[in-house]
């Protein structure tokens, strides 16, 4: 059970959001780790362009984009489906459910899809979108970028919404006209986007850029235009991440102030998806195992802390403990569920990935 006396549901989709350095991708892995012990058929997806699953589960950089199945897992009896997000790959998946493979030679677009390229947040939602379609999964659990990066993922809602306004209508009728739907160059659409207002633009851009980076730019629009039905059905998304019949949005963290108070910054920027129904998850808590007379052996030889309440140990003891237990009550009318992961002493991944999914048990 949570701090707040909640069981923790699983959800269709799971996901886990925080800044850099609290254990964020090493606890997503262990949930969907522990649902898959439960019988459920999951999909771990990383979109954080540091790829920390990917040292974790062993994948290699030529995998990026697909789903692979891992079996076995740190030794355990389960298959696992993996994915670390690839905007090139998710672009080749749209351009063929939509038959607009003009998408693939676009220059603009190969630039865009790399990774910081400004289209990966984009491109993530489409990806869980379609992943979503499949009706493959259970639960997918979803990594996401940390801090900053992570607004972005959720802002890339609204960006495909304002490249799909009211400003687009025109070009989006000419291009609907099925003589003139596949162009062959830019030419036609700079035309016609001449006469929508936009002349001082391109005359800028040609200036600057060239001609020809002018023509590959309107040769981008239009073959993003193609795959539009793809960018829409990511607008649904939306209704879905916020209903908390369909997902849990963990909030990761740590036992530290100012990854809290960047944690509580983070909710407040994201207010419409992370809110008071949000789990907050605290990773590398001390606090449960000191109060059940944690034992630990010093390096000089087996010695324990000493139980007298005035000798140092003790007041260390005592002062970790009610920091800690300070900043949970302070915590406690933010969020719905505050569940608390202990810190687990060891250099290896492995070791953290099979604590975390014992501790899962317990909520």
């Amino acid at each position: 059970m949570s701090e707040n006396g909640v069981k923790i549901e699983a959800k269709q989709v799971e996901i886990f959001s925080g800044t850099g350095g609290v254990g964020k991708t090493t606890l997503a892995t262990s949930r969907a780790i522990h649902l898959a012990e439960l019988g459920k058929k999951v999909l771990l997806i990383t979109i954080d362009p540091a790829k920390r699953l990917k040292e974790i589960m062993g994948i290699a950089d030529d995998q990026a984009g697909e789903i692979i199945t891992v079996k076995n897992p740190f030794g355990l009896e389960l298959a696992l489906d993996v994915e670390l997000m690839s905007a090139h790959q998710t672009i080749k998946r749209i351009a063929s459910q939509s038959e607009s493979e003009e998408v693939l030679n676009s220059r603009i677009l190969k630039i865009l899809t790399k990774p910081y390229g400004g289209l990966n947040e984009i491109l993530a939602l489409v990806e869980l979108q379609l992943n979503l379609q499949k009706n493959t999964y259970d639960i997918i659990v979803l990594d996401t970028p940390p801090g900053s990066h992570f607004l972005d993922f959720l802002e890339g809602i609204d960006k495909i919404r304002d490249f799909f306004d009211q400003n687009f209508i025109d070009i989006f009728n000419y291009l609907d006209d099925k003589k003139r739907s596949r162009l062959k160059t830019g030419r036609k659409l700079m035309t016609m986007m001449i006469s929508s207002g936009v002349k001082k633009l391109l005359d800028y851009l040609g200036k600057v850029t060239g001609a020809k980076f002018v023509e590959d730019f309107m040769r981008a629009i239009g073959a993003i235009y193609s795959t539009q039905a793809s960018f829409m059905q990511a607008l649904e998304l939306q209704k879905e991440l916020k209903d908390p019949a369909r997902a849990n949005w963990f909030l990761t963290t740590s036992v530290d102030q100012s990854k809290i108070l960047e944690a509580l910054k983070l909710k407040d920027s994201a207010n419409n998806y992370i809110t008071t129904q949000s789990i907050l998850a605290i990773n590398k808590t001390l606090a449960t195992e000191l109060k059940s007379g944690l034992k630990s052996e010093l390096s000089s030889g087996d010695q324990t802390w000493q139980d007298d309440e005035n000798s140092v140990e003790s007041k260390l003891i005592n002062n970790l403990i009610w920091k800690e237990e300070t900043l949970v009550e302070k915590l406690a009318g933010e969020f719905k569920s505050i569940i608390r992961f202990k810190e687990i002493i060891s250099i290896s991944p492995e070791e953290h990935v099979i604590q975390l999914k014992e501790a899962w048990k317990n909520y």
